[in-house]
């Protein structure tokens, strides 16, 4: 089959108007989903407000110090409260600039019963999550520590007894899988193997 070069240049001229259409809708869009807030005195960034779904009301805000991020907060269910908090190191990376890898938090705080009070922290180094501390029972108390190593979850420990202290944990082998638990049946800190 032979190709009429002249019917190849109306499409491939339309593909390009259409691409164009596309990036300028793109960017249109992102210019009203990002409203930027800049300090008066300095013009560096502080601020964007995010709408992340496109209803028309920002629900993500990002605190900035220039191109450098401080702090992230959203309201993931639109209720008025904010319900994720990130927090970022006061420096930022070694390399960080234009085209720089995104930054990593050191915390991430989440109200889990969406009321806006803080019921998980998250910590992180680097990229990876380290540990975690959460109250299950909305009593105020972290009762629930979780502990990470190269990313895998390695012990969770519990505190079944609304002491404020672990008395049970859970140990996890490197693929994830639960090892074995151990208790502290008698408050003092030594913990031993259940047996199943």
């Amino acid at each position: 089959m032979r190709i009429n070069r002249g019917q190849l240049l109306p499409v491939a001229l339309l593909a390009c108007v259409a691409s164009s259409c596309a990036d300028a809708a793109a960017e249109r869009d992102a210019k009203t989903r990002i409203q930027p807030t800049y300090d008066a005195a300095s013009g560096r960034l502080k601020k964007l407000d995010y709408d992340s779904n496109k209803n028309g009301k920002p629900d993500t805000w990002a605190y900035m110090d220039g191109s450098r991020l401080i702090r992230l907060e959203a309201d993931e269910n639109e209720d008025g409260k904010i319900d994720r908090w990130e927090y970022y190191p006061a420096t930022a990376p070694v390399g960080a600039g234009a085209g720089a890898p995104k930054q990593s938090p050191e915390r991430i705080e989440r109200a889990t019963r969406l009321d806006g009070q803080v019921s998980r922290r998250e910590f992180f180094e680097g990229a990876q999550m380290v540990r975690v501390e959460e109250d299950t029972d909305a009593n105020g108390a972290t009762d629930k520590w979780e502990t990470y190593s190269d990313g895998a979850l390695t012990v969770v420990a519990l505190d079944t007894s609304g002491k404020g202290k672990a008395d049970r944990r859970l140990i996890y082998r490197p693929d994830g899988s639960l090892d074995h638990v151990e208790a502290d049946s008698d408050g003092s800190g030594n913990f031993q193997r259940v047996k199943p």
